[in-house]
């Protein structure tokens, strides 16, 4: 009887262990072990990554009950507080070009640059926009609220112009480029791609809401439902999920290319390992 219930307590013992050890998430049918970055954060948009000084920059909720307004901040590798960026009006949207050591902040009035190089050196550089949402690829694009419309940031002498991109007539709520510089758009219908060299949507057949849209280190292009991270088969042109992920609000991807994925409430890192 004594060994009976010793062998209960050790197959108790080792299935807490088990069921702590293999608390992750599955990526195409790949464990992967979730690492809390941090926690206590209302609602983090907009996740980016700084792969020089290793810092995940995110916007988050900051209004009162039925209010939204937003800040932008960050946190430091080894570090779970965020720091947050206060002179940003509003801030909501980011894009960082990791190749030209830039960062970009939007807020509710205009786009601001600063270098990854020389902290605080803040400037601003579009004014006149609410800006919604930005990407880079070589140049800097955004989207204005509450038009939806597409503009490119373009260098000219005296400073950097905003120039409406007509090609993308309809109203959009994410824009993308991926490694083969086929662009991907959404509005209220859904998600279109348009191949590099042509001006023509292709419908993606799936889910027709998204929270994000982002591009890994290699090109490959990924889409935030709900509950879930896409790819596209461009076989069908249809959304095949990789990864079910309750609640997701954001996506972006270290310098090794791992995922870093936001919830209502946390920010966390995949590591891909085993679940023994």
């Amino acid at each position: 009887m004594k060994k009976i219930v010793a062998y209960l307590t050790i197959f108790v013992i080792l299935s807490v262990v088990n069921s702590e050890k293999c608390d992750g998430i599955y990526v195409n049918n790949k464990f992967h072990r979730k690492d809390i970055l941090s926690i206590n954060i209302d609602r983090p948009y907009q996740l980016s990554y700084d792969k020089h000084r290793h810092r995940v920059y995110f916007s988050y909720n900051i209004g009162k009950e039925e209010e939204d307004r937003f800040n932008i901040a960050y946190i430091e590798k080894g570090n779970t507080a965020h720091k947050i960026k206060d002179n940003i009006e509003n801030g909501f949207a980011i894009a960082i070009d990791n190749k030209n050591y830039k960062i970009y902040f939007g807020g509710s009035l205009g786009i601001y640059e600063e270098s990854l190089k020389k902290e605080n050196e803040t400037k601003k550089i579009i004014e006149g926009f609410n800006v919604w949402d930005m990407f880079i690829k070589e140049k800097l694009h955004f989207i204005n609220y509450p038009q939806q419309r597409l503009y490119k940031c373009e260098n000219e002498e005296l400073g950097v112009k905003a120039v409406r991109q007509r090609h993308i007539h309809e109203k959009i709520y994410q824009y993308a480029i991926d490694g083969d510089e086929n662009s991907y758009i959404t509005n209220r219908t859904g998600l279109y791609m348009i191949k590099n060299g042509t001006s023509d949507r292709i419908f993606i057949k799936g889910i027709n809401n998204f929270r994000c849209i982002e591009v890994d280190n290699n090109g490959v292009v990924y889409f935030c439902g709900q509950h879930g991270i896409y790819v596209i088969n461009k076989e069908d042109y249809t959304l095949e999920k990789i990864a079910e992920i309750r609640n997701i609000f954001g996506l972006t991807f270290d310098h090794e290319n791992n995922f870093i994925y936001s919830n209502p409430h946390e920010i966390v890192k995949l590591l891909a390992g085993d679940c023994k």
